[in-house]
């Protein structure tokens, strides 16, 4: 009898114990959730998982997001085909955010992908991989004559049939080529308007001298693109078509106004800004009658952020034309990379000296000259497009 007693005490403190407990849990449920949740357990959303990232990073990394650089060639001149230490200390040393290739840089399908993935394997944050890739006469994957793709015509062909279809399956057939071999990012399509028919540096690239012909062929051709998991460049903003000179070889002028650009120039790149297009590309065209600054485009506050980013509220990736062309050579002194990205550029496209122009912004963003906010603003814009194309693991 004495031990059923002792029995049923004991089960019964057991229960008050249990009942506290429960008591105890469903506290915590209702007011300190949040605070127990463990940071080794927690699942980010995209923004804060990004807020978290951007925190995290150091001034020198987030600097180095801003530059896509090319490794064209070698001390000897030779076209760069294969990943070596020289190219693993630039992308450690300066943390850049993407890697153009050329033509000397693609020779089969295998050596390509390997390459690609040299670059992926030996950056800590995802790289960029881009080329020019526009069909016609500018075209990377057919310059060795070893890789099996396909023949795709000039814009000008494809616009002239008025088939929106046709511009689309372009874009999709060269998405699906690029994809296969690791690229991310095309500098296409050509956006710009041929007004001007002693331009020879844009000529058949330009799918029209119709501004809604010029509006419908890349927007689809993006689409193609796109679907195929390739971001789109809309090139060159503020548009190209109204000039004589190659920008390549030196100053390259466009003589509209500014309410001439916005009624052809600019229809076809609100078309793509609309369609929510990652990348514009700002070309080196100097614009005296639009703007009064008399800089080229790409480093120009007036065309970079009052036009491109708040009138025509572009939200994605403003990246600069190549940084070592002649229209901006005279630039180089005041480091054209660091004009660029003051002016409201993201990206900073093959820089001419790379070393110079990553420790100039370093100390501008130190200085006060290009302010804390300004570049995260900008780290934000890039890490949040890689961060949809799948690269960040989630923190779980």
């Amino acid at each position: 009898m004495k031990r059923a007693v002792i029995y049923v005490l004991l089960v019964f403190s057991m229960c008050i114990g249990l009942l506290g407990c429960k008591q105890q849990v469903e506290v915590l449920s209702e007011d300190t959730a949040q605070e127990v949740v463990s940071e080794d357990t927690k699942e980010y959303t995209r923004e804060e998982f990004l807020e978290k990232k951007i925190a995290e990073m150091t001034l020198e990394e987030k600097v180095g997001q801003l530059f896509f650089c090319a490794f064209r060639r070698d001390n000897e001149n030779v076209g760069i085909t294969v990943w070596n230490e020289e190219i693993g200390k630039a992308i450690q040393q300066y943390h850049i955010g993407g890697v153009v290739l050329f033509g000397e840089n693609i020779d089969t399908e295998e050596q390509t992908k390997q390459l690609i993935l040299d670059y992926r394997n030996h950056s800590d944050i995802p790289l960029f991989i881009g080329v020019d890739e526009e069909g016609g006469r500018v075209s990377r994957l057919h310059t060795s004559g070893k890789l099996e793709v396909a023949d795709i015509p000039a814009a000008r062909k494809i616009g002239d049939t008025n088939d929106t279809n046709q511009a689309y399956e372009a874009g999709k057939t060269i998405g699906k080529e690029l994809k296969e071999l690791g690229f991310d990012v095309d500098f296409a399509p050509v956006a710009d308007v041929n007004t001007n028919e002693q331009n020879t540096v844009i000529g058949d690239r330009a799918f029209s001298s119709d501004a809604e012909v010029v509006a419908e062929m890349a927007a689809a051709f993006a689409k193609g693109l796109e679907e195929e998991s390739i971001s789109a460049c809309a090139k060159h903003f503020p548009g190209h078509g109204d000039t004589v000179e190659d920008s390549h070889e030196g100053i390259a002028v466009a003589n509209h106004t500014l309410e001439e650009m916005k009624q052809t120039e600019w229809v076809p790149f609100e078309k793509l800004i609309e369609q929510n297009i990652d990348f514009v590309m700002a070309g080196h065209i100097t614009t005296p009658n639009a703007t009064t600054d008399n800089f080229p485009a790409s480093l120009s506050y007036e065309m970079l952020t009052e036009q491109l980013r708040n009138q025509l509220n572009f939200e994605g990736i403003i990246i600069t034309d190549a940084l070592d062309m002649g229209a901006v050579t005279k630039y180089n002194e005041q480091d054209s990379s660091l004009l660029a990205l003051k002016a409201g550029a993201d990206m900073a496209l093959m820089p001419y000296d790379l070393e110079q122009s990553y420790y100039n912004v370093c100390n501008a963003v130190k200085e006060g000259i290009l302010s804390e906010q300004e570049l995260n603003e900008k780290v934000k814009r890039i890490l949040s497009l890689k961060y949809d194309k799948g690269y960040f693991e989630k923190i779980s």
